[in-house]
């Protein structure tokens, strides 16, 4: 085929006021709509399909990039009369792989929301031809993205990041969407973030951070601050544990009914994982709150304790003895009551002898009287007869009290003793 030199563009005048007020436009044209021609002359070898409403540029390449080797000769035709269609829009660009543009060219138009028709004018080029349905532009997106970032990493007890810690970075934009998101470490520049940023030199860290969305919005520069530390020289020590024994002493230092061991570890280090004890022959439990011994006997509890890096300390132990508590310190007496007749009255008689190694003050009550003895003797008694001052009484009790110095203490000890009915007229 013999290959002929063409004009580059045709343009009517509405293409040509079109393409004058997008060249004064420039870059401003936010789309651009690519056609392109090859060998065939039944249609076209790629055309968009959909565009939104807008200041868009329009390229149409046909040439040895294209598959055009033919040196074929293609239009690029909007219909501006059919029915049914957007006619606002005249462009009509004529072009060869050997005009002076290469085959390829470009024109800067205004879309409108609809559907334009465009096909080849080229004779024998009729099956060229397709639709290209424009829709409307959203609502203009005006608000940044929103933006935060997290710090994660083990900490230390003062809250800073043992070793190394992780930035990670979170931006949302509910319109346009997130274009890009980007951080700078400390003093270093912006750099696009694309997965959570390691930090492990030691020392305070700050971390800026931003987003942009699709429509060109700007976060404001977040930043969050930080402090990664060393991590403490390896554990080593085991814990110190101690255990501590309590209760009532008698005079030979034995705990009198029970004894509580209370057990005590620290770990300056790790920290205390575990405390345990075991009682006399018993196997090792773990250790929650003191230990109440109540058994008669000698008794050892063994104790120990692990810390978080998995040190024990040796095995320790405390041994101590419970014994019964002594019954409680009192005043011995022997009571008697007994009801009898003298003539025609009643009395009972109250006796009451100090089986005690210490004199004791005794205190005979009874329903017809009361009398109290001082400094009644070991072995010796305190009685006193009381009149009733009636013929005759019924069954009755009488109560006696003992008091007497044991072991510096005064020790009071009551008795009752029982007489019984007696008519003397």
């Amino acid at each position: 085929m013999l290959a002929v030199a063409l004009p580059t563009v045709w343009l009517s005048g509405a293409g040509a006021a079109a393409q004058s007020q997008s060249q004064q436009a420039g870059q401003a044209a936010e789309q651009t709509l690519v056609w392109t021609a090859d060998n065939s002359y039944t249609e076209y070898k790629s055309a968009p399909a959909t565009a939104t409403a807008g200041p868009v540029t329009i390229v149409f390449e046909t040439n040895e990039s294209t598959g055009n080797t033919f040196g074929m000769t293609h239009t690029l035709t909007f219909d501006v009369s059919s029915p049914g269609y957007n006619h606002d829009v005249n462009v009509n660009i004529l072009a060869s792989p050997f005009d002076t543009s290469g085959g390829r060219h470009e024109v800067q138009v205004n879309l409108t929301p609809g559907t334009y028709r465009y096909y080849c004018m080229i004779p024998g080029h009729a099956g060229m031809v397709g639709e290209l349905v424009v829709t409307s532009a959203g609502p203009t997106d005006t608000t940044p993205p929103q933006v935060s970032a997290s710090v994660s990493g083990d900490k230390d007890a003062d809250g800073n990041y043992v070793s190394s810690a992780s930035v990670t970075v979170s931006a949302t934009d509910d319109e346009s969407g997130v274009d890009t998101v980007e951080y700078a470490l400390d003093n270093g520049a912006f750099q696009a973030y694309t997965a959570p940023v390691a930090v492990n030199q030691v020392g305070q860290h700050t971390v800026r951070y931003r987003a942009a969305d699709k429509a060109g919005n700007a976060s404001a520069v977040g930043s969050v601050t930080f402090t990664v530390v060393a991590p403490k020289p390896k554990d080593t020590t085991p814990p110190t544990v101690s255990a501590a024994v309590s209760g009532t002493k008698d005079a030979h230092g034995d705990y009198v009914d029970s004894a509580t061991v209370t057990i005590s570890a620290t770990d300056a280090d790790s920290g205390v994982d575990t405390v345990e004890y075991a009682l006399d022959a018993g196997a090792f439990q773990a250790y929650t709150a003191p230990v109440p011994v109540s058994q008669v006997g000698e008794h050892t509890v063994r104790y120990r304790a692990t810390d978080k890096a998995g040190n024990t300390s040796g095995v320790a132990t405390t041994t101590f003895t419970v014994v019964a508590a002594p019954p409680p310190a009192r005043t011995p007496l022997t009571v008697t009551a007994a009801s009898r007749c003298l003539g025609t009255s009643v009395y009972v008689a109250v006796a009451a002898v100090n089986d005690g190694d210490v004199p004791a003050t005794v205190t005979l009550t009874t329903p017809y009287g009361s009398t109290t003895v001082a400094n009644v003797a070991p072995g010796k008694q305190a009685y006193q007869s009381f009149n009733a001052r009636a013929k005759q009484i019924g069954a009755g009790k009488v109560t006696v009290t003992g008091t007497s110095s044991i072991d510096g203490e005064n020790v009071t000890t009551s008795y009752e003793a029982a007489y019984n009915a007696i008519s003397c007229g």
